[in-house]
């Protein structure tokens, strides 16, 4: 007999929590525990049997989750992957014992099994596919979920090495490729001026012959509600950014805090690239000067967070 996958919910009666302390997965139906034939019926695996003692039990209701009992304490084995919903995340875990009477007074928990807890997985999104995420949403107790046993591998294999989905990150790629492949300086300049656009800035980019010029600045980007100036300057390079860079904003920079009027209107400045990173040297200015620095695979995640525009 093959191993078998299973969804099962524990959330009742505290049940997470001796998943979680205990490594045990549990089910309710405490008055079907207390009777003798449905307890020798669920022993001799006479489902026939079982559904009687059940009927008896609860006079006809909850007929619709007997088969729920059923998969719990006699179809499901040792060795079978049991998939725990909870609350933003799910734990894959696999059954380590048999179904055995709950002793736990005063709670209304029938049977439970002991289990290893293989992975805890939090967000559902960044481990789950479509499918398994499709399948916890629905409200039985438990389930099989044979059919999408790849996908709970695939959660399972995606924790262990730490490699959760990320759309955001994989869009973000191709959209900087598409930029280092078709975007020009100047253009890069008006992308970073849209993105201060869709967060609600007044954003402009700034004249090459601007007067009083000291520095560089190629974008400004002012929140009047904020109180909040971000002045950036931008490059379109590969590989890495250098210091350069930060010194022209930092030298603008200069001249800005030495012209502000207002003590209590901010001012940040960036340098924004579409390269992979910065020099050691630029790091070590960026410090020293308060520059914040964002390279091309972080911009490229702030646009879509925003829209490209």
């Amino acid at each position: 007999m093959g191993k078998h996958y299973w969804m099962h919910r524990v959330s009742h009666e505290g049940g997470l929590k001796i998943l979680a302390e205990e490594k045990r997965i549990t089910v309710g139906f405490s008055d079907v525990a207390a009777s003798s034939d449905a307890c020798n019926a669920i022993e001799q695996k006479n489902y026939n049997a079982f559904c009687s003692a059940y009927t008896a039990i609860y006079k006809g209701a909850i007929e619709r989750c007997k088969n729920c009992l059923w998969r719990f304490v006699v179809e499901m084995n040792i060795g079978d992957i049991v998939v725990v919903p909870k609350p933003y995340g799910f734990s894959i875990c696999k059954v380590t014992g048999d179904a055995v009477v709950c002793q736990r007074p005063g709670l209304d928990l029938g049977w439970e099994r002991e289990i290893d807890i293989l992975a805890d997985c939090s967000p559902r999104e960044d481990y789950a596919q479509s499918g398994l995420l499709s399948r916890m949403k629905c409200q039985q107790t438990n389930l099989c979920i044979d059919d999408i046993a790849s996908e709970v591998d695939e959660a399972l294999d995606r924790k262990i090495k730490n490699t959760p989905f990320d759309i955001i990150g994989d869009v973000g790629k191709a959209l900087r490729e598409e930029l280092e492949r078709y975007c020009s300086p100047d253009n890069f300049e008006h992308k970073v001026s849209s993105y201060f656009k869709a967060l609600g800035a007044q954003a402009t980019v700034l004249s090459k012959n601007y007067s009083d010029k000291q520095g560089d600045c190629d974008v400004e980007a002012i929140f009047p509600a904020l109180r909040l100036t971000v002045s950036v300057q931008c490059k379109k390079h590969f590989g890495t950014t250098d210091d350069w860079a930060v010194r022209q904003i930092s030298d603008y920079a200069d001249k800005r805090v030495q012209m502000q009027e207002d003590d209590n209107w901010t001012r940040a400045f960036w340098v924004v690239t579409l390269a992979d990173g910065f020099t050691v040297a630029a790091q070590a200015l960026a410090k020293e000067k308060k520059v914040t620095l964002i390279n091309g695979e972080e911009f490229c995640r702030m646009m879509l967070a925003v829209g490209i525009q």
